[in-house]
């Protein structure tokens, strides 16, 4: 198969969970352009942590928040914010629960709770630290993604009341988790980013390590789980990498003879 464009998640995937983009990494996407490949970043974060890794990368065609915002060439071509009624549901539900939730917009995000022990968890290894969000901040601004910080228990409760909403777990053991519109995920967003570039989605591969892929993988020609991916996300891969950690995207682009 002639592949036309390699789709690539960043945390866990390029990018080894609190570590630095490898110079193998960087080397095998700036080879893959030189081959003539797009390249493409999808992934669960926002925009302003995608910052480094976009300059680092050098790639313009991106899908965040799980797919419900996208860009072709740096220009916004898709979004799908969260409807404020399903929003006031979650806060009326966080606030019974007391459980502190991550709104994020499309420049910024805001925490209820700075000082919940989850909420410092969660951003411990992070550059990047939150503001507490003003009582209006869900109202006032668009929201795409929510992260909701509580046990794995709790979370049925939103679950079974907010039903327009999926909730993934960051890792296995992980205290939180990304909040997205049930009708939106990576897929979603990337089908209308290859609608933009002309690209069939068997033309293209792509490489991820988390629940958030699943639907990404499944889309695409060619789905490849990294090596340290969850067990249900190498059920529907078609290959299996090495992990984060070996460089594992250099390994399957070479594998597939695309570098």
């Amino acid at each position: 198969m002639n592949y036309k464009v390699v789709i690539l998640d960043i945390d866990g995937t390029i990018l080894p969970h609190g570590k630095t983009l490898s110079h193998a990494t960087k080397d095998a996407i700036e080879r893959l352009r030189a081959n003539g490949k797009e390249v493409v970043l999808a992934t669960g974060r926002a925009p302003y942590f995608s910052d480094s890794i976009i300059k680092q990368t050098g790639v313009t065609s991106m899908v965040f928040f799980n797919g419900a915002y996208a860009f072709h060439q740096g220009r916004e071509i898709y979004k799908s914010a969260i409807d404020k009624n399903v929003l006031e549901r979650v806060h009326q539900l966080s606030n019974q629960h007391k459980h502190p939730l991550t709104y994020l917009s499309k420049t910024s995000f805001k925490v209820t709770d700075l000082s919940h022990p989850f909420v410092v968890e969660a951003y411990q290894q992070d550059p990047w630290k939150p503001e507490l969000a003003p009582p209006q901040f869900w109202t006032d601004q668009e929201i795409y993604q929510l992260f909701l910080h509580c046990d794995v228990e709790e979370e049925l409760h939103y679950q079974r009341e907010v039903p327009e909403l999926d909730f993934r777990r960051w890792t296995s053991g992980a205290r939180t988790c990304d909040v997205n519109l049930s009708n939106s995920n990576k897929a979603v967003g990337l089908t209308k980013l290859l609608e933009k570039l002309g690209i069939a989605p068997d033309e293209a591969v792509a490489f991820g390590d988390g629940l958030n892929d699943l639907e990404m993988l499944s889309l695409v020609g060619m789905g490849v789980a990294m090596g340290n991916a969850r067990a249900e996300l190498k059920e529907v891969a078609n290959m299996v990498t090495l992990s984060s950690e070996e460089d594992g995207v250099r390994y399957g682009l070479e594998r597939l003879g695309l570098i």
